[in-house]
């Protein structure tokens, strides 16, 4: 039996409590979802309303650079500055942050998109009223031979900040070590309210350039 495992049943802390627990909204989940969703209400039924839910929204927009990749007939390039709009959005997302925000990617942010979370995160330290310090929370993959240094990723986000950002958020920074499966998603989630999600990297250079 795994320690954290022997732990938890040691202090009462099993991970079921008890029945499985049934989410009203979970009638009409794909197969993906309803696999998690088994998992979630058999083993993490105690967390239910507290850490996990089942939600519906509606899509606002399609986001996709470039903007014709779809509709363009020719090869040519796109223009310089194509898709600067889109480092831009994202940090609108971040800093309508006011209890939490999460953020899973494959690989660490650079160029504009780096400049879009320091901005974001910055915002959020700007605000005059807040009941609690917002949670960022930044988890990348594990690319092979491509370690993240996730003190580094800490001290580039944090370099801009005022000197009151430690009573405004609490920042967490980490990266898959470990196995041969690695953080794939592309997740940007805030508040549980809003969510951008898809298969855009935030590299600058691959996705922002004539590349």
């Amino acid at each position: 039996m795994p320690l954290f495992r022997r732990f938890r049943k040691k202090m009462g802390l099993d991970e079921s409590s008890g029945e499985e627990c049934e989410d009203a909204s979970a009638g009409d989940l794909s197969y993906v979802g309803t696999a998690a969703y088994n998992v979630l209400r058999r083993k993490h039924n105690h967390r239910h309303h507290e850490l996990w839910n089942v939600t519906k929204g509606k899509v606002i927009r399609l986001d996709n650079t470039p903007r014709d990749a779809f509709s363009r007939d020719d090869r040519v390039d796109p223009v310089e500055g194509h898709d600067d709009w889109l480092p831009k959005r994202l940090e609108e997302l971040i800093s309508k942050t006011e209890e939490w925000c999460d953020i899973l990617t494959l690989g660490p942010p650079d160029g504009m998109f780096l400049d879009a979370f320091k901005n974001g995160i910055k915002a959020l330290c700007e605000k005059e009223f807040i009941l609690n310090r917002i949670v960022v929370r930044i988890m990348f993959g594990n690319i092979v031979g491509q370690p993240v240094n996730c003190t580094k990723i800490i001290a580039d986000l944090v370099k801009d900040l005022p000197p009151n950002a430690g009573d405004k958020i609490k920042l967490w920074v980490g990266s898959w070590r470990k196995g041969v499966t690695w953080n794939h998603s592309k997740i940007i989630a805030v508040d549980g309210k809003y969510l951008w999600t898809g298969g855009h990297n935030f590299w600058d250079r691959h996705y922002l350039r004539k590349k």
